[in-house]
């Protein structure tokens, strides 16, 4: 007796509303369970890998079902408390079941097919082709069988794909689809030297050659210091990114391969992952504070599912949840610790592996896509490598499927940047982590020195628990804090460069004792902008409407927001003038004038620019921390929980930009910032000193940080949120709408607000431009929707659902975009 059909009910990868139905193919009824990846089609063509959401007998209406194409894995890929967690980001941040997907998913996890052209060998050449039609058959018949991409990487046409649509009309060539299976591999690059240098006289005649290219010959003699000088040792091939690390020149490698000295091979590599080498290590001692705080911590635990510790900078909370992360091994629990930021994974790596060892996975988005493949696979017990117990991650870590967790660390839980903005789903880690440590019935650790006002207000009326640290470790002051009034500075004509006497005085101070300083300046680049000193004329991108940067190290004018670059004029755009004057400053400028002012000292520079490989970010750390730089200087990068021992004075440079951003946490934001950067001063024995460069200093928010009243800023705070209806007192929705028209996005924006207001009244505020108002070519406008925490979120989204999807139907602004953005902040 055969069995009844079986539908199940998938989640594509796209940005589609819903989930897909298809049928179930015989031999599959058996061993097709929800969670499973299958290969399904999806328009006339296309195939994607789906994840079963569910299993139903009841036949879809109106239209017949597609048959599953292929089951791909033995064992369901995604667990039922991931789909429960992914069913909850796409309801409560009004996203589509796909957009999680593709943010759950690694690439290597989720293959769609790919449109491959091959020639038809049946084709009759008869016919009369122009010349691109000619050129293009040719090089399909010559590779006999090629990507899309590939044929728009020739240079047969600016638009390959027309004529592709012709040689199919004519029969010339077939598309395909392609679907990649298996888990992706790494590639990686190697170097060697070529056939000719392999011999000892070549070899002596090259090194005499390069006498006039001395970075080369280093590299050259670099390798050789590796490799050996016999003909057999010249054979090694040493990895090519171990090699540009090591030399800090990738030009010189570029340049060498181009002469044909060094030859590249291409290698496929499974992961090898990267464990500790020596056997783990006891966790430090803890001291008397510590120890009551862990014990608090556990107590709080028992009737709390998520505990706050407010530890002071410096106050020993990385050790706290080394000893709680012990504990959780020792009970046969995973950990989940989460980090704001990939560029402070390197030291706390470092201190978790000296004692857990290889149990120690990291995950985050500057690895491979094979090495996230690989922590998937890891902790569904699918590789030969041990189970980590605990993974070091950024946001997207919370997404991986864990199968005992018992605990989640949220390290400096007030960071932005645990808020996904773009693309959606736009999530928050850390609320998130609270919904997926309900689902394995785990505990949530929030640790900080300067809590989130949301996560404290939460503390204190009890829905969390609630832990202090006062002291730092070792009984070490707090660093002493100073305020420096750059507006008297210069009037009294003080000022040398861009520091105040008191500024200049203590880092003279400081080099003559071989202490360490951080300088902060929450801007990178060389200056803000560049003005015309006869009209004014300030240069603005032409995509976006902001002021361009200039970046001496490229030597180009550079917009923050698109990546658009051009040249630094050699006179004004608008009236021809040849005197242009470089206004404000960044992190470049600070480099560059330290260097003429301290003559020899040694600086480092910290922020997106210089820190765009994690080799380069991990590098620099590691030359501040061995004491081979003087003087590191950075933006906000520096402020997150970094540990430097030598480190006794710390520079705010300018305090006031971040004040009067048109932001409600404006204030919180800029205590926050500036409190983290000063506790990486004075950290062991020697008390800090904080210099923090002002105009203003009587503010209240620059007089809350030199009182270090963050109790006094809260209170402040939250009386205005009351009053003018801010979080947490009331939730926030933002609706983005973008066009290129400026007019139909108007109508548009206007058409909405209208109908919200209609229903939701004094709750919604705008429509308005925000203070970009065009990027990328592109014009947005907001709306900004307040509900009160007591009234239903979720008939308040269905609400919304319903106005912007009329919006879709409508001729003229069907083609505007919509985001949506909950808890945009």
């Amino acid at each position: 007796m055969s069995q009844p059909d079986l539908y199940a009910q998938v989640i594509l990868p796209l940005a589609v509303e819903g989930f897909y139905t298809y049928l179930v193919p015989e031999a599959l009824k058996e061993r097709l369970v929800t969670g499973s990846r299958v290969l399904v089609p999806f328009g006339k063509k296309r195939i994607y890998s789906a994840i079963v959401h569910s299993i139903q007998e009841e036949s879809p209406e109106g239209f017949q079902a597609k048959l599953i194409l292929d089951l791909l894995d033995d064992s369901p890929l995604v667990s039922r408390e991931q789909l429960a967690l992914w069913d909850w980001i796409s309801a409560y941040y009004m996203c589509t079941p796909g957009e999680v997907m593709r943010a759950a998913l690694p690439s290597g996890l989720r293959p769609e097919s790919e449109s491959r052209v091959q020639f038809n060998y049946r084709y009759e050449d008869e016919q009369v082709l122009d010349q691109h039609l000619r050129l293009l058959l040719e090089v399909v018949k010559d590779q006999g069988e090629v990507t899309i991409g590939d044929l728009q990487l020739t240079e047969v046409s600016r638009n390959p794909v027309n004529l592709l649509k012709r040689l199919v009309e004519m029969g010339a060539v077939e598309i395909n689809e392609f679907v990649r299976h298996g888990a992706p591999q790494k590639s990686v690059i190697y170097l060697r030297f070529s056939d000719v240098y392999r011999k000892s006289e070549a070899l002596h005649a090259l090194l005499d050659q390069l006498a006039r290219a001395p970075r080369q010959k280093e590299l050259v003699e670099r390798i050789l210091s590796r490799t050996g000088t016999g003909e057999k040792d010249l054979e090694t091939a040493l990895k090519k990114r171990e090699i540009i690390t090591e030399a800090g020149d990738a030009g010189a490698v570029t340049a060498l391969v181009k002469k044909g000295v060094l030859e590249q091979i291409e290698k496929e590599e499974l992961w090898k992952g990267e464990h500790e080498k020596d056997s783990p290590a006891k966790a430090n001692p803890l001291n008397d504070e510590q120890e009551k705080g862990l014990n608090k911590i556990k107590e709080q635990f028992l009737s709390h599912q998520a505990v706050l510790l407010h530890g002071v900078t410096s106050s020993g909370k990385t050790e706290l949840y080394i000893h709680l992360i012990g504990e959780m091994l020792d009970q046969g629990k995973q950990v989940l610790y989460l980090l704001p930021e990939i560029a402070l994974t390197t030291q706390i790596i470092q201190r978790v592996r000296r004692v857990f060892g290889s149990r120690v996975g990291i995950f985050h988005s500057r690895y491979s896509d094979s090495d996230r493949v690989h922590v998937h696979r890891n902790l569904m017990g699918l590789t030969d490598d041990e189970t980590y117990g605990v993974v070091i991650g950024v946001r997207s870590a919370i997404f991986l499927p864990f199968t005992n967790l018992g605990l989640i660390i949220i390290d400096e839980e007030h960071e932005n940047t645990y808020k996904q903005h773009d693309p959606a789903p736009r999530y928050h880690a850390r609320d998130t982590a609270q919904v997926l440590a309900l689902h394995h019935n785990a505990r949530v650790l929030m640790g900080t020195a300067t809590p989130s006002f949301e996560t404290l207000y939460n503390a204190r009326t009890q829905k969390y628990g609630y832990v202090t640290l006062s002291s730092r470790f070792g009984n070490v002051e707090p660093p002493e804090m100073i305020l420096a009034d750059t507006k008297v500075a210069t009037k009294r004509k003080q000022m040398v460069s861009h520091f105040t006497p008191q500024l200049m005085q203590a880092i003279k101070d400081a080099l003559a004792a071989k202490e360490q300083v951080i300088l902060f300046q929450n801007r990178r680049g060389f200056s803000h902008y560049i003005v015309c000193n006869d009209c004014d004329h300030i240069p603005i991108c032409k995509r976006c409407d902001v002021s361009l940067t200039y970046h001496r190290t490229s030597g180009k004018l550079e917009c923050h927001y698109c990546g658009h670059k051009e040249n630094m004029p050699l006179a004004c755009p608008s009236c021809g003038h040849t005197s242009m004057t470089m206004k404000g400053f960044g992190t470049e400028k600070i480099e560059d004038e330290l260097s003429l002012i301290f003559e020899g000292i040694r600086v480092g520079r910290l922020d997106t620019d210089t820190a765009r490989s994690l080799n380069r970010t991990r590098t620099m750390i590691r030359q501040f921390e061995e004491g081979s730089l003087d003087i590191l200087i950075g933006t906000q990068m520096l402020s997150k929980g970094l540990d430097f021992s030598n480190v006794t004075l710390v520079g705010v440079l300018d305090a006031d930009q971040m004040l009067h951003f048109p932001d409600f946490r404006a204030f919180e934001r800029s205590f926050q910032l500036i409190y983290q950067v000063s506790g990486r001063a004075g950290r062991r024995k020697k008390r800090g000193k904080v210099i923090v460069q002002t105009m203003d200093p009587g503010h209240p928010v620059i007089q809350y940080i030199s009182n270090n009243d963050f109790e006094g800023l809260y209170e402040d705070q939250m009386e205005e949120r009351q009053l003018f209806g801010y979080p947490p007192f009331r939730r926030m929705i933002r609706i983005s709408f973008k066009h290129k028209i400026p007019s139909i996005l108007d109508g548009a924006t206007d058409l909405i607000a209208r109908e919200l207001k209609n229903i939701f009244s004094t709750r919604v505020l705008g429509p308005q431009y925000p203070p970009v108002r065009k990027t990328h070519n592109t014009f947005q406008k907001q709306i900004i929707l307040k509900i009160e925490k007591e009234a239903s979120y979720e008939r308040a989204r269905e609400l919304l659902k319903e106005v912007l999807n009329g919006l879709s139907g409508n001729e003229v602004f069907r083609s505007v975009r919509i985001s949506v953005d909950v808890d945009p902040y």
